[in-house]
């Protein structure tokens, strides 16, 4: 996935919100976009106020294209105390937002009253230019769009999944090897007749606990797919597991797990799939989210 991927959404602020305050007085602009140009003498003056820790923000969101305030500060301001991440983290998404790094999205997460934990924030034009210089990238920093809000909530949830991942390799429940989002978890293989098809996961984990580890796609499922979209998928899934190509790099072909809101629509997925040829069936695994860690780490059975 290109570093300088584009934002979702434009906006600029109406005033700088006090010591860090929520982002309310943010007003999205996509209609009227700024064409004020970041020289470089500025986007050097940005970078030089950007901590080893501002980096690494700009990084994840632009690895998942969108994140909200509450899933940043926990990757980044982990702390006992909720008052001092929340403190900490408010004074530096305002920070990055008003350098342009960040852009605050129109959406929030859990109403407007929600502070900055409930902001969406996506790539700032002076984060897209500053990772397209460090990457020698020629992505070209695009005006910026709101997507739906089906689009948002399913990419919001692929990086709680990461965020809640980190959280437990924290904690020493695993170690967690690779996660890849979309569209780097891709995987291209020959279909029929030799034509070229691509297998597109949400994401790709890699994790260990003990002595074992496991390999998975994941498909985060918000309950709005048909169920011939899902029976669709699998059978790519299978052809993809039947061309070899994975076991061919990597030795094992990762299970998917179908990642659900609720045990109502784990059934329904699970009655989809059990209605496909067993090999086929034998691939996949549905749960409900709140169980997923347990599930990828091999405390439940698949």
């Amino acid at each position: 996935m290109s570093p300088v991927a584009g934002p979702f959404a434009r906006q600029s602020p109406a005033g700088a919100p006090p010591n860090g305050a929520a982002f309310a007085p943010l007003t999205p602009t996509k209609d009227s976009p700024s064409h004020v140009r970041l020289s470089a003498r500025r986007l050097s003056v940005i970078a030089d106020q950007l901590s080893e820790r501002d980096h690494e923000i700009l990084t994840a969101v632009a690895r998942f294209r969108a994140m909200s305030g509450r899933q940043l500060a926990r990757l980044f301001w982990a702390s006992p105390s909720p008052q001092t991440q929340g403190r900490l983290s408010r004074r530096s998404l305002a920070r990055l937002s008003q350098l342009g790094i960040l852009e605050p999205l129109a959406r929030r997460v859990g109403g407007a009253g929600g502070g900055s934990g409930g902001s969406i924030f996506a790539l700032g034009r002076a984060g897209q230019y500053l990772l397209q210089s460090e990457h020698r990238s020629s992505a070209r920093v695009r005006r910026a769009y709101t997507p739906g809000a089906r689009y948002l909530a399913h990419t919001l949830a692929v990086a709680e999944l990461y965020v809640g991942l980190i959280e437990a390799e924290r904690e020493g429940s695993l170690e967690l090897l690779d996660f890849a989002p979309e569209p780097d978890c891709w995987r291209p293989y020959l279909g029929a007749y030799g034509a070229g098809v691509v297998l597109k996961p949400d994401a790709y984990v890699k994790l260990a606990t003990g002595d074992y580890e496991y390999s998975w796609f994941i498909e985060r499922d918000m309950a709005t797919e048909a169920q011939t979209t899902i029976a669709a998928k699998a059978r790519r899934y299978y052809a993809y597991y039947r061309s070899g190509t994975e076991q061919a790099v990597g030795g094992v072909v990762p299970r998917t797990a179908w990642l659900v809101p609720d045990g109502a629509h784990a059934e329904r997925i699970a009655a989809t799939l059990g209605s496909l040829p067993a090999e086929t069936w034998r691939l996949f695994v549905v749960a409900p989210t709140v169980e997923a860690l347990p599930l990828l780490i091999g405390e439940v059975a698949a």
